[in-house]
């Protein structure tokens, strides 16, 4: 038979499992990851909080700020300057007065006291 003519066969059963290869090569070492760091620091009498960053990145990380609720007002904040060692925040606030029932926002002032929260990444390769 050709094996185009006839009828099909059935397979028979599978035999036994054979021996394990070879193990295979080495594969590329891996790296460490990207490096996080946070921090939180209490602004002082100007309103700032500079958090030192140790080790140092190898160059300035990429930063994410946050600003603890406090009680009454508002706050807000920013990167003043940001290093590989160290990140400057100023943080500014004010109370809100409400005349006829609109609120009203006075300038902000240097918020002493306030707690800033802050998230360090080394920057990516490549990353604009």
């Amino acid at each position: 038979m050709s094996g185009t003519t006839g009828s099909l066969a059935v397979p028979g059963p599978s035999g036994p499992p054979g021996e394990p290869g070879p193990p295979g090569a080495p594969g590329e070492p891996g790296g460490l990851g990207v490096r996080m760091a946070r921090a939180t620091a209490v602004t002082n009498s100007s309103g700032q909080a500079v958090v030192v960053w140790n080790p140092p990145f190898v160059a300035p990380p990429v930063v994410t700020l946050a600003v603890q609720a406090s009680s009454g007002g508002f706050r807000s904040a920013r990167i003043t300057a940001n290093s590989p060692s160290s990140t400057t925040v100023q943080a500014g606030g004010a109370a809100v007065v409400e005349l006829l029932g609109i609120s009203l926002l006075a300038a902000a002032l240097p918020a002493a006291g306030a707690t800033v929260h802050l998230t360090a990444t080394e920057p990516q390769e490549g990353a604009p």
